[in-house]
């Protein structure tokens, strides 16, 4: 067994027969900014055979509070690309392939296809419904994150065992202005994506299946509220649990 794994094959949870499931793993991340950093980072150190990376963004200053694959050195390149280099040099077991492309129902499930899991670190909700979409489509389970201000969320979506995100978030909603958020938040939602992402591809028990997770930065808690699926909802067929 690879050496850089050896404090994680350690626990039981893991061990060689479970590195090996992360190691034939290939999972689908949108989103290399704030969300996406830790997502990543702590998916390609697990040791994930393939991550398929898609962003179209380009990183600018105003990022750099939060989104710490990238550097001052950075800004005016694409986030796709920054991201692959730092994330190569971190792990060089994991295939990483980076596209410079905006997620649209187009090309969504072409990008999403094959995966056995599909990660959002987005932050508008006409993403995330372009990724929900497909997902659904594909059958492939979807775990979502968003964040503003000190606190955030994540949801777990793998109709017909749970519902899909319209089902949760029916409102195609709208942001009127960039949202404030503090890098830390960022990191805290991310890095519960990415813990949820690795228990479920090692085939361990779903702890937020039928539960929305909610994160407070400010009260440093962690709810879990429980959502059903929606029987009238048009993306997933509905079927209330």
């Amino acid at each position: 067994m690879n050496a850089r794994y050896v404090r994680q094959t350690m626990l039981g949870e893991v061990g060689s027969e479970g590195q090996q499931k992360l190691a034939r793993a290939s999972v689908a991340v949108v989103g290399a900014g704030g969300l996406g950093s830790p997502v990543l980072t702590y998916l390609v150190a697990a040791g994930i055979g393939r991550v398929h990376l898609i962003d179209s963004d380009i990183v600018s200053l105003s990022n750099l509070n939060r989104q710490f694959l990238h550097g001052d050195g950075d800004i005016g390149r694409p986030k796709a690309v920054s991201a692959k280099q730092k994330l190569s040099a971190l792990n060089g077991d994991v295939e990483i392939v980076a596209h410079e492309a905006f997620l649209s129902d187009e090309n969504a499930g072409t990008f999403l296809a094959g995966n056995d899991l599909v990660l959002g670190a987005v932050d508008s909700y006409a993403a995330r419904h372009v990724i929900n979409r497909a997902a659904a489509v594909l059958r492939i389970p979807y775990i979502d994150g968003a964040v503003n201000g000190f606190c955030g969320y994540v949801l777990f979506a793998h109709p017909p065992q749970t519902p899909c995100l319209h089902c949760v978030f029916p409102k195609n909603q709208t942001n009127k202005k960039p949202a404030g958020v503090l890098g830390a938040t960022a990191g805290a939602v991310g890095t519960i994506e990415a813990n949820l992402a690795l228990q479920w591809l090692l085939g361990r028990r779903n702890p937020i299946e039928n539960k929305l997770l909610l994160y407070d930065g400010l009260r440093m808690s962690i709810d879990l509220i429980g959502i059903k699926r929606d029987k009238n909802c048009v993306i997933c067929g509905g079927g209330a649990t």
